[in-house]
């Protein structure tokens, strides 16, 4: 599991990132405000952990909005317990808040749910609200501009996100064919040098991406 730690105080963050080696979970990064943490976005991070006090103008409240938006999980890790500051944390909707001093056991449970959510759902925007969506019914995301458009069997959910992001996040299953396509291996249905044939249509497949197209295909037939 890639990791990043957003925290101010280099003591406490250490001793976090030692806590993490143990259950195996690598650490990308350590930082301590707003804009350094956004730049791990497209680094196929699947939880953060966020002190709420940080560096700057901005808190680890803003950073869980952004996360939020991105269907990122996140943990909030402070000592704050002010009751306005938590119901602002509380509408961002964290995976869980931990209050410190934590103990190990603490950042064991919180992994064990992180592993449990890996059962790879999507959050998406519908007509109606927020939706979730099996990641296996995803056919493949299209890049249009700032948003990537979701494309099921049923439908079409358009996000704000990045393909960069996406393809660092799913790439067990799914692979990048195009600067603008990634697409889920497991409903291929045919393709050649040229195209990717996916639920009856036709998808184009740049040279820079063939090989190691051709790659994940080879070794997901094994």
């Amino acid at each position: 599991m890639k990791t990043v730690i957003v925290e101010d105080d280099f003591i406490v963050a250490d001793h976090l990132k030692l806590m993490l080696g143990k259950f195996d979970v690598e650490v990308l990064g350590i930082v301590d405000n707003y804009d350094e943490a956004l730049q791990y976005l497209d680094k196929g991070v699947e939880l953060y952990f966020l002190d709420i006090r940080i560096d700057g103008p901005k808190t680890g409240i803003d950073i869980g909005n952004e996360l939020q938006k991105k269907s990122i999980n996140f943990v909030y890790v402070t000592a704050n317990n002010e009751v306005p500051t938590l119901k602002q944390a509380v509408k961002t909707k964290p995976m869980a808040y931990i209050t410190k001093p934590y103990k190990e056991s603490d950042i064991l449970a919180v992994l064990e749910i992180a592993k449990s959510k890996k059962e790879e759902m999507i959050t998406v925007n519908s007509k109606f609200g927020k939706k979730m969506l099996p990641l296996k019914s995803v056919l493949y995301f299209a890049s249009d501009g700032s948003y990537i458009n979701v494309v099921t069997k049923e439908d079409t959910f358009t996000e704000r996100n990045s393909l960069n992001h996406l393809e660092a996040l799913y790439q067990n299953n799914f692979a990048r064919i195009h600067r603008s396509y990634l697409v889920n291996l497991s409903h291929i249905e045919e393709y050649n040098s040229k195209s990717v044939f996916i639920n009856n249509e036709s998808l184009p497949i740049s040279r820079s991406y063939r090989k190691e197209l051709v790659k994940k295909l080879e070794k997901a037939a094994t």
